[in-house]
């Protein structure tokens, strides 16, 4: 038999970050209540939930931002965070080029130290200490791939979608959309062991999507991300962690798995609850009918038989109810009279934005019941476009015309039609024209609750803005909705209901996303935006995404070899600039030297002229004047040698 020592327990792994029982609450009830929860290494978790669960709140708990009220987070030995939010913090007046470069500190450390070394081994090429602190430094900044820091965070600013001009200047001068980019590009270029993500895509495009899913592939860290992106979780999750009543409960798979397990474990939980229940009413209807007969005929045994099926009923592991609370809103999008064949005619549409031209005769012709959708890069123009529509389309105008029956309904991203003064049933009572107990009644459909009814727009969330613009909607009975972004901000189950909505919706629809798969349901005629132009594709959205990628990933091939290309170039050239300061390290070195040994040469010269001139003058040891000039002769050889090695080297210090 083997010695005990001879076996071995499997060794656990070390979650990187590790939470047990966390709750926390700030005025009212508990946001989380006992949440356990781990982060091991090649997770990819995304964290969903209703609007107001928690999300972001259990994100901050983890990234060590907040403290709960109760548990604790552990992190593990060595792990590094990164955490990015929704709203970034900056330095007032530093660039996005300086801001991400600034990730690079530790290279840069690393650099300056190496350069200092150098020198100084230059003067003392056998000093140990030094020699080893050089070689730690050189495989630290090998494993930084510290020549690669400028090419990296050009081609991140690259595949963020922010054109080169802007590389200069202050984050501050951007929009939040766009710092959310740049706060997304700083945790990237980090490359942490656990990335935490709260919103990644918002304000990505399409291609910023694709891109950002390419690059959690191949990037090794840990991810727990918040998302509405149903793509993106399809793509880039392996795991769903659902905060629902206070709870967060695991999937495995991604989103599309998870619904699937959530739709089979409801189901479960309501077959088990209903075969549980009949039980406890069998069990208490026994221990009712043992009781009345133990009262009827005095009998102690019969009392006993009764206390031990209650008994039984409490020891029961009691099966939770199913959450039966209705989160659909109870509205239906219908369309006002029927418009005739034109919607939309838009011809020859110019539009610049000062010297940015986004629009040079674009040409597009949109029929009553099409499902169109506009897309193209961010900044290209398309939410210029609808504005324009919004603001000066009409029957009488021939470059935005609308058709002479249409009534457009608008959702805003930016919600910029509310007016944050009003309450939600005075804003609603006079964009509807309906009277105080209809308003109101429109709001619950759309789940506001009675004290939401009086609240300031100006408090509501990002959700809640949404709920509420499509509130409007639902009541205008318009033949032509015009939509932009209408996704942003909705939880999950609120983004299903909309397409719903939209799919029972019999007019024109004319809609902004970056949201694949509410296009993938939705649309039929996809229009591009290009080249200052509108490009019509005549396919559903799914279709003309698959062309578009054949065609993207030909490219992409020539690309990659482009870039292999570069790189190579750039470590070369970077060993050729190390290897260069070293030279010009060496010469400083010998310069110094050369300076040292001319200025003691020089005084000895002066000592051996004035010795000469003294033996010349007394004329009575010849032989000594004869030793003193051969030492003055040799001494002016050496130092011709030495000025002209001195006049050779330090124009060669310069670097030039």
């Amino acid at each position: 038999m083997a010695s005990p020592s001879a076996f071995h327990a499997p060794i656990a792994r070390v979650p990187l970050v590790a939470a047990s029982q966390i709750g926390i609450h700030y005025t009212g009830p508990d946001l989380l209540e006992g949440v356990t929860a781990k982060v091991e290494r090649g997770d990819r978790i995304g964290l969903i939930g209703a609007n107001g669960s928690g999300k972001s709140t259990f994100l901050k708990i983890l990234g060590g931002l907040l403290a709960p009220t109760a548990g604790e987070v552990v992190l593990g030995p060595g792990a590094r965070l990164a955490y990015q939010a929704q709203e970034l913090e900056y330095t007032p007046g530093e660039s996005v080029i300086a801001d991400l470069r600034a990730v690079f500190a530790d290279v840069d450390r690393r650099e300056a130290r190496l350069r200092e070394i150098e020198q100084r081994l230059a003067a003392t090429p056998d000093d140990k200490a030094l020699l080893r602190e050089y070689e730690r430094l050189q495989r630290e900044q090998e494993a930084a791939r510290a020549h690669d820091t400028d090419r990296r965070v050009e081609r991140m600013l690259d595949s963020l979608g922010l054109p080169k001009q802007a590389w200069d200047q202050p984050v501050g001068t951007f929009s939040g959309g766009e710092r959310n980019v740049i706060g997304l590009a700083r945790v990237l270029l980090a490359e942490p062991d656990v990335m935490l993500l709260d919103e990644p895509s918002n304000h990505l495009d399409m291609d910023g999507i694709e891109w950002f899913i390419d690059e959690l592939a191949r990037n090794p860290a840990a991810v727990v991300m918040v998302s509405h992106n149903r793509h993106l979780l399809d793509r880039a999750a392996k795991t769903i962690w659902e905060i629902e009543r206070k709870k967060v409960t695991e999937w495995t798979g991604n989103y599309t798995a998870y619904r699937k397990l959530k739709e089979d474990a409801r189901a479960l939980q309501e077959r088990r609850y209903k075969v549980q229940q009949r039980e406890i009413e069998r069990l208490e209807f026994q221990a009712r009918r043992l009781t009345d007969m133990a009262n009827a005929y005095d009998d102690p045994g019969q009392a006993k038989r009764a206390k031990a099926m209650r008994r039984r009923i409490e020891r029961m592991e009691k099966v939770e109810a199913p959450d039966t609370t209705d989160r659909r809103f109870r509205a239906r999008l219908k369309a006002g009279e029927r418009h005739g064949r034109i919607a939309l005619v838009v011809k020859d549409f110019r539009f610049a934005h000062g010297d940015r031209v986004l629009f040079d005769g674009a040409d597009l012709e949109i029929e009553y019941g099409e499902r169109v959708c506009l897309v193209g890069p961010n900044g290209s123009g398309k939410t210029t476009l609808l504005r324009k529509v919004l603001e000066e389309g009409s029957w009488e105008n021939p470059g935005l015309r609308l058709g002479k029956a249409v009534k457009v309904g608008e959702y805003r991203q930016l919600h910029d039609a509310l007016d944050p003064k009003l309450t939600l049933t005075e804003w609603t009572m006079a964009e509807t024209g309906l009277t105080l107990s209809p308003a109101q009644g429109l709001l619950h459909r759309f789940l506001f609750t009675r004290d939401d009814l009086d609240r300031p727009i100006s408090t509501l969330s990002g959700g809640e803005k949404s709920r509420l613009q499509l509130a409007r909607l639902v009541q205008a009975k318009v033949n032509f909705l015009i939509l932009d972004e209408p996704t942003n901000h909705l939880d999950l189950d609120a983004c299903e209901q909309l397409e719903e909505m939209l799919l029972e919706f019999d007019g024109t629809l004319l809609v902004v996303s970056h949201d694949r798969y509410f296009l993938d349901r939705l649309v039929g005629r996809v229009v591009e935006v290009k080249d200052r132009k509108l490009v019509d594709h005549r396919y559903t959205f799914k279709e003309w995404w698959e062309r578009r990628g054949t065609r993207r990933r030909n490219e992409a091939l020539e690309g990659r070899e482009r870039e292999r290309a570069d790189k190579e170039s750039a470590q070369q050239a970077y060993e050729e600039r190390r290897e260069q300061q070293r030279e010009i390290d060496r010469l400083k070195a010998r310069v110094a030297k050369l300076e040292e040994r001319i200025a003691a040469l020089e005084r000895r010269q002066g000592e051996l002229k004035a010795r000469l001139e003294e033996l010349y003058t007394k004329g009575d040891r010849p032989w000594e004047a004869a030793e003193a000039a051969k030492a003055f002769e040799s001494v002016r050889t050496e130092l011709s040698a030495l000025y002209r090695e001195w006049e050779e080297a330090v124009p060669r210090t310069d670097g030039d």
